[in-house]
């Protein structure tokens, strides 16, 4: 038989008993679904994400006076290094370093706004490092100077959101820290814009800024507790990084620190995503397999409901690969059309799981195409048997069989 001839008589028997197909094909198309849905599902994820990082400026990167390794995400037992404004300099001296932003960190303080008080964090900076690049991000009043000392720029959110009424310019905050009693009050002299969130330090619009100086009225802290770095570019952040850290080696030899990027959690991110979506594809996969045993029993017994027609196709002159050809040929049109079923199936659940969900998630052609040929190699491969059981039958016994 040609395969014309062998593709016109599997498909006249596909279409003869449409009862028996669509219940043939019910588990191919939920395991084709599943599959199709899993890809899509964790490519939407991938996609929310990495526009998230998009938003984030990937090009920065921070030194930290402790040494954590990434593999195991465990701290050194060296003694913490002490960032002071040495460091600052060296970082700020190395190739491919744009621009640094030291900062003193003060977390679990009590700011009190008429009557109301909330725990929030300060930090301290040094002005000359910060202003170039956020002077021009603030939304209201002005950015700090080295002269202030008892004034504050307050993150969007610490402003407005944070206590019952918005703090303005020219109001007066008080700050307590917790943990050693001391108590200031400050002028806000400018409230910023808002600005995206990093990986690395947190959300800055909840923070509460100001000078190294009028930090002093609460911590004595003078060393730094992290020191921000912005590279050259992207592509070249974690060059950047090397530099710095063998930079730092030359001074901190002994001493603990790490120099992380935000790519570098990116990169780790994406990578989990990753795994995620195959994790998904995995577990629809077993769906499909199990669609797959049932293709497997239901052509087993259509070779016994089609012993004497095979006994008469062979009585004709069909050779055993012809019969072979023909069993296998109508498993991979159900495993076909199945697939193209499972996949449209898999659109309107991506759809209506999108819409709700607010990211964008349409079945794209790789995943479909994906999808359809699973379906027809799990199709075929489950055929093979009752295919061979077809074919070694006996066309006289065939023909005996009532």
């Amino acid at each position: 038989m040609k395969l014309p001839d062998v593709l016109e008589y599997a498909f006249s028997d596909y279409t003869s008993n449409k009862f028996k197909t669509m219940m043939s094909s019910l588990g191919i198309i939920i395991g084709v679904m599943a599959i199709v849905v899993m890809l899509t599902l964790g490519d939407g994820l991938y996609s929310g994400v990495s526009k998230q990082f998009g938003s984030l400026e990937l090009d920065t990167l921070v030194v930290l006076p402790m040494g954590i390794d990434m593999q195991t995400g465990t701290l050194s037992q060296k003694a913490p290094a002490k960032l002071t404004d040495r460091d600052v300099s060296l970082v700020l001296s190395t190739p491919g370093v744009v621009e640094v932003y030291p900062e003193i960190s003060l977390s679990g303080t009590t700011v009190t706004y008429k009557g109301e008080n909330r725990t929030m964090s300060v930090s301290g900076i040094a002005p000359q490092y910060f202003s170039g690049r956020y002077s021009g991000q603030v939304d209201k009043g002005r950015y700090l100077s080295p002269s202030d000392k008892y004034s504050v720029v307050l993150g969007s959110k610490a402003a407005n959101g944070t206590f019952g009424r918005e703090i303005r310019t020219g109001s007066y905050i008080t700050i307590t820290n917790a943990y050693n009693g001391r108590s200031q009050e400050y002028v806000v002299v400018g409230v910023m814009k808002e600005r995206n969130a990093s990986i690395l330090v947190g959300d800055p619009n909840s923070v509460i800024y100001m000078t190294k100086a009028g930090l002093k009225a609460l911590s004595d802290q003078d060393t730094y507790s992290y020191i921000g770095v912005r590279a050259d570019s992207v592509e070249d952040a974690d060059a950047v990084a090397t530099s710095v850290q063998d930079s730092l080696n030359r001074i901190h030899r002994n001493e603990g620190f790490s120099v992380l990027t935000q790519k570098m959690f990116a990169d780790l991110i994406t990578q989990v995503f990753a795994m995620i979506k195959y994790t998904l594809a995995g577990i629809g996969a077993i769906s499909l397999v199990v669609g797959g045993i049932g293709i497997m029993n239901v052509m087993t017994l259509t070779v016994k409901e089609r012993t004497k027609e095979i006994g008469l196709m062979k009585a004709v002159g069909a050779t055993t690969m012809d019969v072979r050809k023909v069993f296998i040929a109508e498993s991979a049109i159900l495993g076909f059309f199945s697939g193209i079923g499972g996949v449209l199936l898999a659109a309107l659940i991506a759809a209506v799981v999108g819409y709700y969900a607010k990211l964008p998630m349409p079945v794209s052609a790789v995943n479909a195409v994906a999808g359809i040929l699973f379906g027809l190699v799990v199709t075929v491969v489950f055929g093979v048997y009752p295919a061979n059981q077809a074919a070694r039958l006996d066309p006289i016994e065939a023909l005996r069989t009532e």
